[in-house]
């Protein structure tokens, strides 16, 4: 595609000289009713020419390929993003984006999701394993919220703990924008997402599957989600969907799940975990950072009695974040109190082959004490569901620990997993570090750009199509998936898991650069008009 070609199909499909009213022209009053008619009659008739329709369909096609598909066909490199210290955490929630798709998939057609390996004869499989498991099956809106507390927590401590005046007066400025932002960045794009949701249950294109998913030998897993219902005028429709908006942003209650998308509980859980950070910073901007280390620990464990455990891990992650920032000062502190001068080293240690053997033996108890790490915290992390009262292989030892009284005892192991492996990504080398490069290659970067967009679309997509693609493979041969084997079944579960999976991303691709963008520049141009400049 040439460089002529691209501009052509950036511009915006409505271009001002395209309008139906020039400005220029002057407003109604300078003339009739009927000419301004007539005026508006040609334009869009002009616009009807198929010549402007042709250029108004490329346009549109340019704006539905995903960016993969114009970086390898076309040549066209996708603008990079500003690489910051934390940008890793945007690659974690890249895959924890693409894990949730993989977990609310495959939960309609197993219990492997739930059920720990070992229990009966029939969970005996390599992939229910421990650790194995979590990657498919593991926590996921356990680590959407530790990262979003660990930022949150991160950049205003550190701004805090500079003890200057100037620092401290630009905390409020920032946790006044980060909130107004906050708020309209979450609700705004689940507001759209519902609504063309809303519209595709009025006009029936969920009714064609939904007799099907209340069959249990078509969908033998342990979970069924709500599908909303259609009613008959479209009124009701729409006040159904404002009713459970209202519902959803009513930061006072605790676990809404919406019916056009039960998914969506995690965004008023977000927005109420934001809001208790926010406040716990703001009440602790004055205070020593052991103190507000302190009050922290004591709002943990407060929500642990309260039964919150989505707000536990967002205030988990804002503790890591605090400590960080702490270990990150004396870093820094020490950097500068070091002399310049090399410290002297005997030539013995400095030859050749010793002096690397002494290098690499000086670095295994890090390195060992680092794998550890993580390999405890994915092992928390994969607590099964139904691990708690049950004899789960490898947690029956952990069961006895589990404090009486919780309302969910499966989230309390992936809570603690979760903050140790937010503190082991934040204190590893990122030069040295598998995990840190990994998370910062390209390819989970750009899950992480599209991380929230796969979260808020992949529940239509799976419900409007994705759950059926296996039965579809199925009944092309004339069986059903009861009828078949291990290894059919098993292949027809993995190609509808990798057409969804693609489905979703080309979507979540266009739903971030079409929609997301958008109303990033929404809530800009809202917040540059709302604020007092200073």
């Amino acid at each position: 595609m040439t460089y002529e070609d691209q501009r052509a199909l950036k511009e915006p499909l409505i271009s001002e000289k395209e309008e139906h009213l020039d400005k220029d022209e002057g407003i109604l009053s300078r003339r009739s009713l009927r000419e301004a008619n007539k005026q508006f009659v040609l334009k869009s008739l002009s616009s009807l020419r198929p010549a402007h329709l042709y250029r108004l369909g490329k346009r549109f096609a340019y704006a539905l390929t995903p960016q993969l598909v114009r970086t390898y066909v076309w040549d066209e490199k996708a603008p990079k993003s500003k690489v910051f210290p934390t940008s890793y955490l945007n690659g974690l929630r890249g895959m924890a984006s693409v894990k949730v798709f993989t977990f609310h998939y495959t939960h309609f057609y197993s219990d492997s999701t739930t059920a720990a390996w070992g229990v009966d004869e029939h969970h005996k499989y390599f992939l229910e394993l421990p650790i194995i498991r979590y990657f498919y099956a593991g926590t996921t809106a356990h680590v959407f919220f530790g990262c979003a507390g660990y930022l949150t927590t991160l950049r205003l401590a550190q701004q805090m703990d500079k003890q200057d005046p100037v620092s401290r007066a630009k905390v409020l400025v920032n946790v006044s924008g980060a909130l107004f932002r906050r708020a309209l960045r979450l609700y705004l794009p689940t507001l759209i997402i519902t609504f063309i949701t809303t519209h595709f249950i009025y006009f029936g294109l969920y009714e064609q599957n939904r007799e099907y998913f209340g069959d249990k030998k078509l969908f033998p897993g342990p979970f069924y989600e709500p599908r909303p219902k259609q009613y008959p005028t479209y009124y009701e429709q729409l006040h159904n969907w404002a009713h459970e908006m209202i519902k959803l942003s009513d930061i006072f209650q605790y676990g809404y799940r919406p019916e056009h998308d039960c998914h969506l509980w995690s965004i008023l859980a977000e927005m109420q975990g934001s809001l208790l950070s926010y406040l716990i910073m703001i009440a602790t901007a004055q205070c020593r950072h052991h103190i507000r280390l302190a009050v922290m620990c004591v709002m943990l464990f407060m929500l642990f009695l309260w039964n919150r455990w989505d707000i536990c891990v967002y205030i988990l992650g804002g503790i890591v974040g605090q400590v960080d920032a702490i270990l990150i000062e004396r870093d820094q502190q020490k950097k500068m109190t070091l002399s310049p001068e090399s410290p002297v080293v005997s030539t013995f240690a400095e030859s050749g082959k010793m002096a690397t053997a002494l290098s690499r033996f000086r670095a295994t108890p890090h390195s060992v004490l680092s794998i550890s790490g993580y390999l405890v915290s994915f092992y928390l992390m994969s607590y099964p569901t139904w691990g708690y009262g049950s004899k789960a292989f490898g947690y029956q030892t952990l069961n006895k620990f589990i404090p009486p009284g919780m309302a969910m005892p499966e989230k309390f192991y992936p809570v603690i997993g979760t903050g140790l492996l937010l503190f082991m990504l934040a204190r590893s080398d990122p030069k040295t570090s598998v995990w840190r490069r990994l998370l910062n290659t390209d390819l989970f970067a750009y899950l992480g750009k599209v991380s929230f967009a796969l979260y808020l679309l992949h529940g239509p997509i799976l419900h409007g199509i994705g759950y059926m693609i296996p039965h579809y493979i199925w009944w092309s041969f004339g069986v059903q998936g009861t009828e078949v084997g291990d290894i059919p079944w098993t292949v027809a579960i993995v190609t509808g898991w990798a057409i969804g999976l693609g489905m979703c991303l080309w979507a979540a691709d266009v739903w971030s650069r079409e929609v997301e963008g958008r109303c990033t520049k929404v809530v800009k141009k809202l917040e540059d008009f709302c604020f007092v400049k200073a």
